[in-house]
């Protein structure tokens, strides 16, 4: 197809709109789930206030309540009650003290066991014996300062921390008109009886300390720009989980005007790509797949920087980790496998976007992110590593070449690196070894990916590849092995083919190397049946002596059949297999049409005209001409210098009438120049030579007395085209 007819207005706006959208999405920056390290994780990273931070602590606020209301103290009251229930039960206790020792007909030991058995008896046995032997009298004064003791302490207030110190001073306060065992009794008495009178006001204390809390105000945390709000590796909890929610966007969206940014970016970019593939129609990106390739490996690029850099970056900026990307593989892989120019826009576009987002990430805090210069040091480095890379692999050819390339890429990037640490007013000498290192890495990384994606992509693609170029370049290969053994005629014929649409190709700016390898193949249908082509007929005999015209251009016109099988059988690359039926294209064969005619002028032409397809490509046009012109000038008797001029412009000019080069971007200019690129290869082959005198006496002597002493001579007539 027409270059021309495949880079439409559609098409390239279909291919802008698809890599803008896809660029803005590898742009977007994703909020993780562990940007923010959540409770009970350890930060990763120190992370610092953005911008001057102002928030009221809920937690801290609580916090601060809390401890005001449990300063608090309980609020208590006095109860009458306990005093009342207390002296009530001491009382009744008293009472059956009584009836056990008013009963005279009990005996002492049963006595004993009467008082042993009243329920919850205060009184130890000791007591109980006292008790027994107690007159009235003194039991009755033991009872009655018993009750009095008690209502007394328990008129005061007694709180439950005091219970104990309260018992323990009951032994005191016993009136001195008791003996000594009255005392003893009735303090053990009263003791026992004794509880707290003060209880806890519930609803009192719980209103004072609301009161409290509600008194404090909501404790307010302020952080200046660039403060550490969590420590690298420090744990977070609650208090710091809600500092970090402070910085989190809402609902994790991307704010609107950074999201337009963005997108402007991507839709320039993707202009930028758009613009030069509608001007410079490459024919390398002419197709669907190719186009594809392209925004694949555009898009491909600025989402690894996106995912990389913020993984490093800020805390491995000194260490310069964000230039240890192979970046420059995407723009090397665009111009191997498409184009040399097409991969210096590629160059320029990644290390903008990949710039962009080595700064415009939220793990960058205030003071922090680079400026000046140093903010523009990944572009930088991006940018010349990648266009290095693009230059040199423009004439790599072997494997180790391709190597060569990726080293001298990382060279570049290092050289670019060191510059802008020369700029850096705080640079330090350690630096350089860190960059030494980036650069190391990145060249080896993009040798390793170069070398390693493009032939896999070139397959994926249906690209072929220099290095496949340059294997079917070998004269060892089967193919041209079997050329040279089984049609040798047709194997010469296929190199001087081949070094004359090289040379011309070079001239119009055609791919050589693709126009070498096409050439050399052109023609192995021949190897079908050798011998029905004159270049291969050594022994004078022509089969087709015995053919009518209408089957001789049959088994002519068969070797373009058998070559795109062979071809596809030998599993040749596509654009190589084009070679085969695109160098005749749609032409008659017209040495034997013309046979027919003669005995039939109304002979049907389709029946001894190729089924083409005409050439699609400069390269199989070049080939088609090549081709016809080696032919025509060697069956030329005269080789004069004039002569191979008018042949070759001959032959030019009929295929121009042919109209073979209708589908492909060859113009005039180009013909012109490929015509004087082909006089000037053919007059270097069919120059004219001197003819030599014949040998002295004295060689012939000097022969003779060689054969007399047995020698072979070595050689026959020189042939120096001196």
């Amino acid at each position: 197809m027409l270059r021309d007819h495949y880079f439409t207005p559609i098409r390239v706006a279909t291919f802008v709109v698809a890599v803008a959208i896809a660029l803005t999405l590898a742009l977007t920056p994703i909020q993780s789930s562990d940007e923010f390290p959540t409770v009970g994780r350890a930060a990763a990273r120190a992370i610092v206030a953005p911008d001057d931070l102002s928030f009221e602590s809920a937690i801290l606020t609580q916090q601060e309540r809390e401890a005001a209301a449990q300063a608090v103290a309980d609020l208590v009251t006095f109860d009458a009650g306990v005093r009342t229930a207390q002296v009530a039960a001491l009382d009744q206790y008293l009472r059956q003290v009584d009836d056990v020792r008013a009963d005279e007909e009990l005996s002492p030991t049963e006595r004993a066991e009467a008082l042993e058995a009243i329920p919850d008896s205060p009184a130890s046995q000791r007591h109980q014996v006292l008790i027994r032997g107690f007159t009235d009298r003194q039991w009755e004064a033991v009872k009655s300062r018993g009750v009095a003791l008690l209502t007394e302490l328990l008129s005061s207030n007694i709180e439950s921390k005091d219970l104990g110190d309260v018992r323990a001073g009951v032994a005191d306060r016993v009136d001195d008109g008791l003996s000594a065992l009255q005392a003893e009794v009735t303090a053990a008495l009263a003791r026992a009886f004794i509880e707290p009178t003060v209880i806890t006001d519930e609803s009192a204390t719980a209103q004072a300390r609301n009161t409290a809390s509600a008194a404090v105000d909501a404790v307010q945390q302020n952080f200046e720009r660039g403060e550490v709000l969590v420590a690298g590796g420090e744990l977070v909890d609650d208090l710091l989980a809600e500092r970090l929610a402070q910085l989190e966007p809402e609902g994790g969206s991307v704010p609107g005007d950074d999201l337009v940014a963005l997108l402007l970016l991507a839709i320039g970019s993707a202009a930028t790509l758009g613009g030069y593939l509608f001007i410079a129609r490459p024919d390398a990106a002419a197709s669907d797949r190719r186009l594809l390739l392209l925004g694949v490996l555009v898009v491909v690029g600025v989402a690894a920087a996106r995912v990389y850099l913020p993984l490093v970056l800020p805390e491995g900026r000194d260490e310069a980790q964000d230039l240890m990307i192979p970046l420059a593989t995407i723009p090397i892989l665009v111009a191997v496998l498409l184009n040399t120019s097409l991969g210096v826009i590629v160059s320029i576009v990644l290390a903008l976007l990949a710039g962009l987002s080595a700064i415009l990430h939220p793990d960058y805090g205030p003071g922090e992110l680079p400026t000046g210069a140093q903010a523009l040091r990944p572009l930088g480095v991006y940018l010349f590593a990648s266009l290095a890379g693009v230059f040199l692999s423009v004439r790599a050819e072997r494997l180790t070449q391709y190597s060569v390339v990726g080293l001298l890429a990382g060279l570049a990037g290092f050289v670019a690196s060191l510059a802008f640490w020369l700029f850096d007013p705080v640079r330090e000498t350690s630096d350089v070894a860190w960059l030494a290192l980036a650069g190391a890495i990145a060249a080896v990384g993009t040798s390793i990916l170069s070398i390693g994606a493009f032939s896999v992509l070139g397959f994926v693609f249906g690209i072929t590849t220099r290095l496949q170029l340059l294997e079917l370049a070998q004269l060892t290969q089967p193919l041209l092995r079997r050329l040279q053994e089984e049609a040798p005629g047709t194997f010469h014929h296929s190199l001087l083919v081949a070094t004359m649409a090289e040379r011309a190709a070079t001239q119009i700016d055609a791919d050589p190397l693709m126009v070498r390898v096409g050439a050399y193949y052109h023609d192995i249908g021949k190897l079908s049946k050798p011998h029905m082509y004159i270049e291969n007929q050594s022994d004078g005999s022509n089969p087709h002596e015995t053919l009518d015209p209408l089957e001789s251009a049959d088994v002519i016109m068969e070797h373009v059949r058998w070559g795109q099988e062979l071809a596809r059988r030998e599993r040749l690359p596509v654009r190589i297999r084009a070679f085969v039926p695109e160098h005749h294209g749609t032409r008659l064969v017209t040495y034997f049409y013309r046979k027919a005619a003669m005995d039939d002028p109304e002979v049907d032409t389709t029946r001894f005209t190729y089924q083409g397809p005409k050439p699609q490509t400069r390269e199989t046009a070049i080939v088609m001409l090549a081709d016809s012109c080696e032919a025509v000038v060697r069956s030329s008797p005269d080789h004069d210098e004039a002569v191979i001029a008018r042949l070759i412009d001959s032959v030019i000019d009929e295929r121009l009438h042919e109209h073979q080069f209708d589908e492909c971007d060859v113009t005039m200019r180009d013909l012109r120049t490929v015509a004087e690129s082909f006089k000037i290869t053919l007059g270097g082959v069919y120059h004219p030579r001197i003819e030599y005198p014949e040998p002295s006496e004295a060689e012939r002597r000097s022969r003779d007395l060689t054969k007399v002493g047995g020698s072979q001579s070595a050689g026959g007539e020189p042939q120096s085209d001196a």
